[in-house]
This record gives structure tokens, sequence and C-alpha cells, in this order.
């Protein structure tokens, strides 16, 4: 009892320190009105000062273009070492208060002021390697959309598939298999399933969070395979237009293409499977 107390208490005073109201004007770095650090320099490059200005560490903030994926390069006027941080929000009128809430969730900085030690132990410590994971996850990206590209999927009106990684040589439209929209609401489509050749079910996709027959665990905005692979797919609202169209459904074409670029092939894959 007294544990599950203490981690409502704690869980409650991460929610009241994030609720701090952040200002950074005219240098000064303010937590609910209260001046905790001061930041001197350019927008993208600058320096964040302890209270009593005697500690600076310098701020770097930089960005992969293709993806907008950005991280901050912190370097320490004590050891000219740097390490990488990234950070989950932008303001391109204020980005040095992106920075300082990066600082706040960090640890870096509080109502105290500057975690001076935590920053030194973080600077002169392991290698966050920050940039280097945005850049392999933007390679990746890269990588992935080439090969969707060459899948070169279509979805006609009546749901139909097409694909270019149909085997079938008596098959001369490419038809890979069947997709159609199973339930719909004023919200937009909730739930798609997706049919091989044979008209046997190779996945279903969920908007709301839904249970799957045989498989515990809610899902939203997943499609679940028939042999329980999971893969997240977001909704683009395409469902909710009068004029809807499933050959224009971008949710419906990603589903495809999610399914082939993980070894779904659908033709006649669910009878492959029960052989």
């Amino acid at each position: 009892m007294k544990k599950t107390i203490c981690t409502v208490i704690a869980s409650m005073l991460a929610v009241c320190a994030f609720a701090q109201e952040i200002k950074v004007k005219n240098g000064e770095v303010k937590l609910d009105d209260k001046t905790v650090a001061y930041v001197e320099g350019k927008k993208q490059v600058f320096d964040v000062l302890s209270l009593d200005k005697q500690y600076s560490v310098n701020a770097e903030l930089k960005f992969l273009e293709s993806t907008g994926k950005r991280w901050m390069v912190l370097k320490s006027a004590t050891s000219g070492k740097t390490n990488e941080v990234d950070y989950k929000k932008f303001n391109p009128l204020n980005q040095q208060k992106s920075a300082i809430e990066a600082f706040i969730d960090k640890g870096f900085l509080s109502a105290e002021g500057l975690n001076i030690e935590a920053i030194e132990n973080f600077i002169n410590g392991e290698s966050s390697g920050v940039a280097s994971k945005i850049k392999e996850e933007a390679n990746g990206a890269n990588d992935k959309k080439k090969r969707i590209e060459k899948y070169q999927v279509t979805i006609d009106d009546s749901g139909a598939i097409y694909s270019a990684i149909s085997k079938d040589a008596n098959n001369n439209n490419k038809q890979i298999g069947n997709i159609k929209v199973a339930s719909t609401t004023a919200l937009g489509v909730q739930k798609y399933e997706v049919y091989d050749l044979d008209n046997k079910l190779i996945a279903t996709w969920y908007n709301m969070s839904t249970k799957h027959p045989g498989y515990d665990k809610f899902l939203y905005e997943e499609l679940i395979t028939f042999d329980n692979k999971v893969i997240k797919i977001k909704y683009e609202s395409s469902g909710a237009n009068l004029q809807y169209k499933i050959g224009l459904d971008k949710t419906a074409l990603n589903i495809v293409n999610e399914l082939i670029d993980s070894g779904y092939v659908l033709q006649h894959q669910g009878t492959a499977q029960k052989k």
C-alpha cells in the first residue's frame, strides 16, 4: 500500500514539474516567474549560465534536413568535451526555450537552477550517440521507401490489390489479393480486412482500441496478421470522406505496403501456411 502511495505521489510530482511555466526572454530563463539561469548567444549556438554566472555550458542546436529530427550538442567549458541530447519539442520562434525544455527533461535544470554535476557527468560520460541514431533511422526509412516503391502497389475501387511482386504466370493483371472496409463510423474507417486470392483472411487493422479474437491485448491503429504479428500503422482520415473510394484510401495503401514489406506476399499465402 505504501509503495502504491509513493508511486502516485511520484507521478503527481512529475506532472507538476512538467506543468511549470517556462519563459526564455531577454537572456533570462524563468520557471514560474523565478529566474533559474541565463542564456547568452545566437539562436542555434548559445551558452546556458548558472545564476551566479560562474558556470556555463555551450549548446548547439542541430537537425537533419531530410527528416526534421533534432538534437542538441552540449559542450563543457571545463573539459571541452561534448555529448548529444535529443529533444521532443521545437519552437522556431524561441529555439532557446526548446533547449531549456530538454534541459529540464534531462534533469539538468530545475527550480533550484542548473544541476552542474548532472550536466558535467553527462557530457564527460559515455557518448549518447543521438545523432548517429537519428541518421540511421533516416537511412532506414529511405531504404524502406525505395523498397515500397518497387512493390508498385495499387488498389482499385473494388478493393482489388495489384502489385509487381505477383509471381503467378497466369495472373496477367498482377492481382495479389483484396482489401475491404469491415467497419466504419462517423469518425471514419475503424476496421480493414486484407484477404489473399483464395479469400483467406491475412490481416486485420483496427483504428479504435479493440481486441482481436485470439489476441489478449488491445489494438489501436495497428494491423494484426493471421499469425499474430502486430504492425503499427497510423490512420490518415481518408475514410471519413463523403466521396470515399478505397482506391484513393492512403491508409489502405499503407496497410498493404507494410504487409508486403513485412514478408506477407498475399496471393495464396493462407493456403500455403496450412500445408
